[in-house]
């Protein structure tokens, strides 16, 4: 019975290791199941390079195939310097909860602020940040009054007599998305 377990387990990892390098194709597939941001190598507008790369904890350097698209990358993720963030032991868990993740590399925003907005104060920079890649500057998963009324409810916001002739400006031209002096976080 052991014997049989030890036999499935080493069928399993045969499989997927067959499933990972067996193509270009079935190694994106792979990845992207478990993981966010891998790049498809068979998007039309990507441009291809080849590139190498070295897994940790291996002398190996292996050629692959990177793909330049429209994405803006966050540095590490671009660099392929994933333990900046993730624990690789333990599936990619992140070595530490956010903001003090971020605030590693990035200053925090409750040093220059008086008054943060609620996001920021909560430490949940992925509310309006993809931490991987995004087709929007400073990596927003939302452009323009879209990334505010997410949350925000417009019909909150444009009955305010301040708002009443904004149309379909940013909110970002008035108010600062991370802090400011008073609750309207103003500029």
């Amino acid at each position: 019975m052991r014997r049989d377990l030890h036999i499935k387990v080493i069928l399993l990892a045969f499989a997927f290791a067959l499933m990972i390098s067996c193509s270009p194709k079935t190694h994106y597939k792979t990845l992207s199941f478990f993981f966010d941001g891998v790049p498809n190598p068979y998007k039309a507008d990507s441009i291809a390079r080849a590139d190498s790369i070295r897994m940790a904890g291996s002398k190996e350097t292996k050629t692959i195939r990177v793909v330049k698209s429209e994405y803006i990358f966050h540095p590490p993720y671009q660099e392929k310097e994933c333990a900046n963030c993730h624990n690789q032991g333990q599936m990619g868990k992140l070595l530490e909860p956010l903001p003090g993740l971020c605030y590693q590399c990035h200053e925090s925003f409750g040093d220059q602020y008086q008054v943060l907005h609620g996001p920021v104060d909560a430490g949940f920079c992925t509310q309006c940040h993809n931490p991987h890649m995004s087709k929007n500057k400073f990596l927003l998963i939302r452009t323009g009054q879209n990334l505010c009324l997410n949350c925000h409810l417009s019909k909150d916001v444009f009955k305010n007599e301040a708002h009443s002739d904004i149309e379909d400006a940013d909110c970002t031209e008035c108010h600062n998305p991370h802090g400011g002096e008073d609750r309207f976080i103003l500029n």
